[in-house]
């Protein structure tokens, strides 16, 4: 047989069972749905849901113990007190038809599964629901997340957990913001875990641990943490830092040439629409460099570089107050090239999933006349979405660096 027919028989093969695998998941949706035939009977607060020994014994180790396994229930109901009813719902759903609808389950729902699946050791089920966590988690619910993870002594759960965390928030000043706003209280154990997990004195944690402190002396009525000067052995975790990843570089596809964007005092304002498929940190731009000016007048004398000054802005959609600002001072810059616009990680702007922000490039009346080239460009790079203002008169941003966090 040739290499060309191995293929397409193994191809067909696969759909054979893929389809086969479907049949056989509706036939057993409807056997659980119908409660036909069941012998076991689960008591999930005040609610009575049955199953099939045989089937949950097959896709389980530990319902094969408790069903045939020398310590096997003798009564054919289970009392079940560590798991809400919709979630062993959730968890008979998937043995039966090998599928979970992710999309519309909360982060607690998400984490209560993925505790079920550790319970009865589900490995594929453990790994789909550590990867919808990962998906879910945002600035408004990792502490929480965090706190259960440690509560219930999750370990891979508070890895996923403690990873989004050191890479998305604990050096993240608009994180920081978030956190003085909207203040979450953990427990000890779960402060000693972050204190654990980081490898130097993030000006974050610093000020969380004294808010935290502060919060516990308000509980206990000892009044204000006096004199408090530094997290306990916060020089031994600076001893050696995480290594960071390297940062990416996307450009946007060059279509068309659009009439250049011309700097004045009715028009000093430049915006652009972003939005990640993921979280992403963004370490900075790249733009066109404004074209030379006509000097013809000036004989001899055509000038190379300028010095570009600029103020950024990210904004999100409908806010008035920018989340994140940075300002470019006098950067050396040749004309009709590209500028690249940078910062340090610890400056860095933090790009939510699926959140629409508002890019802003403000220039000062020092740059009016300045032009800087505009162009149509793609929308869509590696998961990053450049939202432009029209499609008619194009665009001067070109691309930027970034680091995944996630």
């Amino acid at each position: 047989m040739s290499g060309g027919a191995a293929l397409e028989l193994a191809v067909a093969q696969r759909k054979e069972q893929a389809t086969v695998g479907s049949l056989l998941g509706r036939r057993y949706a409807e056997l659980l749905h119908a409660e036909k035939h069941t012998d076991c009977v689960f008591h999930v607060c005040e609610q009575q849901l049955k199953g099939h020994k045989l089937i949950l014994s097959a896709a389980s180790p530990v319902f094969e113990a408790m069903f045939y396994g020398p310590l096997q229930e003798l009564e054919p109901e289970i009392e079940i007190h560590d798991i809400s009813a919709p979630i062993f719902k959730v968890l008979l759903e998937y043995i039966y038809t090998g599928s979970v609808d992710y999309e519309c389950m909360q982060l607690e729902a998400a984490i209560e599964l993925y505790y079920a699946a550790e319970k009865y050791l589900l490995d594929q089920l453990i790994a789909d629901a550590l990867l919808a966590i990962t998906r879910k988690l945002r600035f408004s619910n990792v502490l929480p997340a965090l706190e259960l993870s440690v509560c219930m002594g999750l370990d891979s759960l508070l890895d996923v957990c403690m990873s989004f965390f050191m890479r998305c928030c604990v050096n993240n000043d608009q994180y920081m913001s978030y956190l003085k706003e909207h203040y979450v209280h953990v427990s000890k154990e779960c402060v000693k875990s972050i204190i654990a997990a980081c490898k130097e004195p993030h000006k974050l944690l610093l000020w969380y641990v004294y808010e935290w402190t502060q919060q516990e002396c308000d509980d206990a009525e000892l009044g204000d943490a006096a004199n408090w000067q530094q997290v306990s052995g916060s020089a031994d975790l600076a001893d050696s830092a995480a290594p960071t990843p390297p940062a990416t570089l996307v450009e946007r596809c060059y279509y068309k040439a659009c009439r250049p964007f011309t700097v004045d005092a009715e028009s000093h304002v430049w915006r652009l629409g972003l939005k990640s498929s993921r979280f992403i940190s963004v370490l900075g731009l790249v733009l066109n460099s404004r074209l030379a000016p006509n000097l013809t007048c000036h004989v001899g004398y055509v000038p190379q570089e300028y010095r570009e000054s600029l103020r950024i802005d990210l904004y999100p959609d409908g806010g008035d107050q920018p989340v994140w600002t940075h300002i470019i001072q006098n950067q050396t810059t040749k004309y009709n090239c590209d500028l690249h616009l940078s910062w340090s990680r610890d400056e860095a702007c933090v790009l939510t999933p699926e959140v629409h922000y508002v890019l802003q490039l403000r220039w000062e009346s020092s740059a009016y006349g300045a032009e800087y080239p505009c162009s149509l460009q793609s929308c869509l790079v590696d998961g990053i979405h450049f939202i432009d203002g029209d499609s008619f008169s194009g665009c001067l941003l070109k691309g930027l660096r970034y680091v995944n966090l996630v």
